[in-house]
């Protein structure tokens, strides 16, 4: 399926986390303040984190085990760079 092909800016892959009571607070009081629903701010926080560039290295540095599936973000797109066979 094309992403975005039809569906009318529908969004359609769900995640479920699980938050701590501290992280949930948090997340609620900045949702009250952006006059959003906390799912939608939560939404909002992943694909700004996953278009940070920075925020990505650093999660990679701090739990990437396996080289073969690092990646780099190339013109907003994710690329491996750790696979030898590409």
């Amino acid at each position: 399926m094309i992403e975005g092909k039809g569906l009318g800016g529908k969004k359609i892959h769900r995640v479920n986390t699980s938050l701590t009571n501290k992280v949930s607070s948090k997340l609620n009081r900045l949702a009250t303040a952006c006059n959003m629903k906390p799912t939608t701010l939560a939404g909002i926080l992943i694909e700004k984190g996953l278009s940070n560039v920075q925020l990505v290295n650093d999660l990679q540095k701090e739990y990437c085990t396996q080289a073969a599936y690092k990646v780099v973000i190339i013109n907003n797109e994710y690329v491996l760079c750790g696979r030898e066979d590409i």
